[in-house]
């Protein structure tokens, strides 16, 4: 087995060869046609470990090789594969020259579907009887050239240089199959081709992804923004879903992420070169949705731009179009975009020219269409084209056992623009646990990075005070700081609580509640909303005054 290459190999074809006399040839060839390439001299499983570490160094764009090598390799590999597979004239010759030493003729090879009649065709030929063997492998090789042998062959054709070996081996002369200049040529122009298109593609892909970005029409997020461990089958299905060009509906609460699934959805799919171009149904009135989507035509109504304007389907083209909100869409909106996902064609408003498009549509919403169908608010004809393939997020309090992972996630994300990062505290964290986020990730998010500006850097502790500037855990906070020895254990020395006398409260005589009620309130109003100091100052706990907060219905953050 050799490998001879070129210094600088500027195609990334790799050609495997059966024998020297087709490395000569091949090398030979590449030179007239002023193609660059790399020879491997193996075959089977030997040529695979070798185009498989040219692969793994980014060497390989073509393969261009021969019989049962290029059936394995393309087995093995999605590359494109070019045969170099001798013609049926090449395959005479080597018979006939078989015939000179012997009557009694092995002929080897992978298994093809034409060749039997090939073989009676030459029999008549040649006035010869050939015994037929296949192989797809080196074992199978070696095996059909001991049947070979046992059948009584004194020759054997095919098997490259390694079966012309084994022939000898079993006493038997071996004959190659030599691949004929046409063949040769013919096989390197066209892999010549396929690179040159390869080429071309990926600059198209470029200038596409560089026009996408200038107009701001770009997906940021890819698979590997999704963390937690309960996400994981979701994102498989996504994967999946992302290999196919059908429509996907995305459904889930707000704040499930169905944009940021949508984005990597397009950024793992064929179109990721491509623009991505979101809309929110909910944003825009009817009158104006339509004209985005569609486009207008110069003097379409009053205040059309001068010139017009393309549609969000035209600056789809090639890429992906997200429709969030779809739910949202008015009847008559609906019925237009069934005709564009039918006809997969646009006419701008006021226009009569028709517009091809080539754009993969996801839709997401947080209602059941379903159910909207049922209703009347929503087409079912436009539901059932949408819901090709479906997508159902859950919401964070059905994975609470992603919390954690989303936490870091969000705060690695800070980090990088806020330029610091804080330390959250077991406290804290436990309310974040605790609550039943139904706002899902999109509140994580906000109480994240409210927490990290109020905290700032550094390993510090929320302080009590700042509980105030969360509401929404403040139901769960009592639970958390009962949890602590002492109140002493929450606050420094520039922090410790200072009581203050209080010389008179005045309450108006009324019902026990009533009273009770003004006693609290004047306590958080004299102590700037700091209910451990009222639970303090009235021997209580602080879940007793939390229960007394909800039962007397006592507003939580008053100050003076």
């Amino acid at each position: 087995m050799k490998l001879i290459q070129k210094d600088k190999p500027l195609s990334k074809i790799v050609v495997t060869s059966a024998y020297p006399e087709l490395t000569a040839l091949v090398r030979e060839m590449a030179r007239k046609l002023k193609i660059d390439l790399t020879v491997v001299e193996a075959v089977l499983e030997d040529a695979l470990e070798e185009v498989r570490k040219l692969n793994e160094q980014n060497q390989v764009e073509v393969i261009v090789s021969r019989g049962a090598t290029a059936e394995l390799l393309r087995s093995q590999f999605t590359l494109p594969i070019v045969s170099i597979a001798p013609n049926e004239f090449d395959i005479l010759q080597a018979l006939a020259r078989a015939k000179e030493f012997s009557s009694t003729i092995g002929y080897i090879s992978y298994p093809s579907p034409t060749d039997v009649e090939f073989l009676l065709q030459v029999q008549s030929i040649l006035e010869v009887g050939i015994k037929h063997y296949t192989y797809r492998n080196m074992m199978e090789l070696t095996a059909q050239m001991e049947h070979a042998y046992h059948d009584g062959c004194e020759v054997v054709v095919g098997g490259g240089h390694r079966g012309v070996r084994l022939a000898k081996a079993y006493g038997m002369e071996g004959f190659l199959i030599y691949s004929s200049h046409s063949s040769v040529a013919g096989a390197l122009a066209r892999a010549g081709e396929m690179v040159a298109l390869r080429s071309q593609k990926r600059e198209e892909d470029e200038r596409q992804r560089r026009a996408s970005q200038a107009k701001g029409l770009v997906a940021h997020y890819s698979f590997r923004d999704l963390v937690g461990p309960a996400l994981q089958e979701t994102i498989l299905t996504a994967e999946r879903f992302s290999k196919v060009d059908a429509t996907v509906l995305i459904w889930g609460e707000s704040g499930t992420g169905k944009e940021l699934f949508a984005q990597s959805i397009h950024n793992n799919s064929t179109r990721c070169h491509g623009p991505f171009v979101a809309l929110n149904c909910a944003s825009l009135p009817e009158s104006l949705l339509e004209s985005e989507l569609f486009g207008y035509e110069e003097g379409a109504f009053t205040g059309a731009k001068k010139g017009g304007k393309i549609g969000l389907f035209e600056l789809a083209n090639g890429g992906t179009i997200f429709f969030d909100e779809i739910g949202k869409m008015s009847l008559n909106l609906q019925a237009g975009l069934l005709r564009v996902l039918q006809t997969k064609e646009v006419r701008r408003v006021g226009g009569g020219r028709i517009i091809s498009i080539d754009a993969r549509v996801i839709a997401a919403s947080n209602q059941n269409l379903q159910a909207e169908v049922e209703k009347g608010t929503f087409r079912d004809d436009l539901f059932y084209r949408l819901n090709v393939l479906n997508l159902y997020l859950l919401p964070v309090r059905s994975r609470r056992e992603d919390i954690p992972f989303l936490i870091d996630n969000i705060m690695g994300r800070l980090e990088k623009k806020l330029g610091f990062r804080s330390t959250i505290s077991p406290q804290f964290r436990k309310l974040l646990l605790a609550y039943n986020w139904p706002g899902n990730v999109r509140e994580l998010e906000n109480i994240l990075e409210r927490y990290t500006v109020l905290v700032g850097e550094g390993d510090q502790t929320l302080y009590c005070e700042l509980i105030i500037s969360f509401p929404e855990l403040q139901p769960f906070e009592a639970e958390v700081l009962d949890d602590l020895a002492t109140i002493g254990t929450q606050f420094d020395e520039k922090t410790t609580i200072q009581e203050e006398f209080i010389e008179s409260i005045s309450i108006r005589p009324g019902t026990l509640a009533e009273m009770e009620r003004q006693l609290i309130r004047e306590l958080l109003k004299n102590y700037n909303g700091n209910k451990t100091r009222v639970a303090a100052t009235l021997g209580i706990s602080r879940t007793t005054l939390w229960k007394r907060l909800n039962l007397l219905q006592i507003e939580q953050t008053i100050k003076k």
